[in-house]
């Protein structure tokens, strides 16, 4: 009698001949076609009677016929052929052999039914376990495909497939000591599959030891240089172990192989903007900007608030200028749908850099013109109270400073601003009641330093 698992080794290097895109793409996608995946799950290991059904004859017929087809490269037939036979509902060896096809075949509803059927049959089943568990991650159902995997390991799997697997589906359900564990033992079984190395450092990043992982990918770089990816997850570790300056030489490798994202450009910029390089940071910004899938609006105007944090209020303008020109974003800016706060950010950040570098009567404009469409915005009545109290209009300050701390989400900011204004003329002891309101709402130490020399002055 021929073997159950050297009849399936037949049938599916016939199946790999036309390999089929898995339905789903996963970051370990490349997975599905390498030789890992196509000797595992065809089953190539010896018999054992506790977690493999043995075929009968007229199975054996009927696999035969269908690794025939295969030759034919006709998987439809093949699929056909099993599905019609008269024996499939009470054979488990079938039931595998045609849900395997269904899988090779992207019909992966079809699969998980075929396979649990199976599984009914024999419950010890340990490779029916193991591609049930493969079909289940592609259907991004990880805790039940982390059962069949425990399970078939239960039964004695122990190759890297298995392992690898089940580290993947601990680590995008943030159990990432879980899949620590996990991608170790894969990467100790099957040392030469990238995979499960790349899987272990990143599970050290999550585990928050970025020199471990940094390690790692440097190993994995040496060996594949032109791998981006590897270049990009290293300059996560090196931000983290504040090594700026070699992050920064990972992610301008990557940029000039043209390998960033916008997201990723964005970064950079960041990184020389924090490290003194502003306009290699202003270059950097502007790229991601006009990339062909740019990155959000809010990270966008994230860019303009951190050049206006670190006084960059030139390069500031020259990008908040281009950002409202951009024809994406621009619409964005005038779209009734577009998250208010967001748009809200990028309007004040606009009046503050007319306020240092521009027309003040321009900016007051611009904020003003924002709370006509929206009045209860508080932090825009906060900056145009600036405008005004920098103006001498003392008096419109404090009704808009009164307005802002009857809103929730500004009564904190705009005591203080009311606290600051009134310490400006000299006014300390209705300046503290402000200032202790503002610590009462949002408690901070600095602010509680201010408050304790604002204090002092009274007395």
């Amino acid at each position: 009698m021929i073997r159950f698992t050297a009849i399936l080794l037949f049938l599916t290097s016939w199946v790999h001949a036309e390999p089929v895109s898995p339905a789903l793409p996963l970051p370990i996608d490349s997975l599905w076609q390498s030789d890992l995946f196509r000797q595992t799950v065809t089953g190539s290991f010896g018999i054992d009677s506790r977690i493999e059904p043995r075929i009968t004859v007229d199975e054996e017929f009927y696999l035969d016929e269908a690794a025939k087809k295969m030759a034919d490269k006709d998987r439809k037939g093949a699929i056909k052929l099993i599905a019609e036979c008269s024996l499939l509902a009470e054979s488990p060896a079938l039931l595998f052999s045609l849900a395997t096809f269904e899988f090779e075949a992207a019909d992966l509803d079809s699969a998980v039914i075929h396979f649990e059927k199976a599984l009914k049959k024999f419950p010890n089943f340990r490779d029916a376990h193991r591609n049930l568990a493969i079909v289940l991650v592609q259907q991004e159902k990880y805790q039940d495909a982390v059962e069949h995997l425990a399970r078939a390991m239960e039964l004695g799997s122990r190759e890297s497939l298995t392992l690898g697997l089940l580290g993947y589906c601990h680590a995008v359900q943030n159990h990432h000591q879980a899949a620590l564990d996990a991608y170790r033992l894969a990467a100790l079984t099957q040392p030469a599959q990238r995979q499960w190395k790349m899987g272990e450092a990143q599970a050290l990043q999550a585990l928050k030891r970025p020199r471990q992982a940094s390690s790692i990918f440097q190993q994995l770089i040496d060996d594949q240089p032109d791998d981006l990816v590897l270049w990009l997850r290293q300059a996560d570790s090196l931000i983290v172990l504040q090594q700026p300056q070699d992050a920064m030489v990972n992610l301008e490798l990557a940029h000039r192989a043209g390998g960033l994202s916008a997201e990723a450009t964005l970064s950079l910029g960041h990184l020389y903007l924090q490290n003194g390089l502003p306009e290699l940071a202003l270059q950097r910004y502007l790229l991601a900007l006009n990339q062909p899938e740019p990155a959000t609006l809010s990270r966008m105007v994230e860019v303009v608030e951190l050049m206006s944090n670190v006084g960059q209020w030139e390069d500031a303008s020259i990008f908040s200028k281009h950002l409202a020109k951009h024809d994406f974003f621009r619409k964005q800016l005038a779209a009734a749908q577009t998250d208010n706060k967001v748009r809200s950010r990028f309007f004040r950040q606009q009046a503050l850099i007319e306020l240092r570098t521009g027309d003040i009567k321009v900016g007051e404009k611009l904020i003003s013109d924002w709370l006509i469409k929206e009045p209860m915005d508080g932090q825009a009545l906060i900056l145009l109270a600036r405008f005004k109290e920098d103006g001498g209009a003392r008096e419109q300050a404090e009704m808009l400073l009164e307005r802002a701390q009857g809103l929730p989400e500004s009564a904190a900011a705009a005591h203080r601003a009311h606290g600051k204004l009134l310490v400006n003329v000299a006014e300390y002891e209705k300046a503290v009641e402000h200032l202790e309101k503002s610590q009462a709402l949002k408690p901070s130490e600095t602010l509680s330093d201010y408050l304790q020399a604002v204090k002092e002055l009274v007395d």
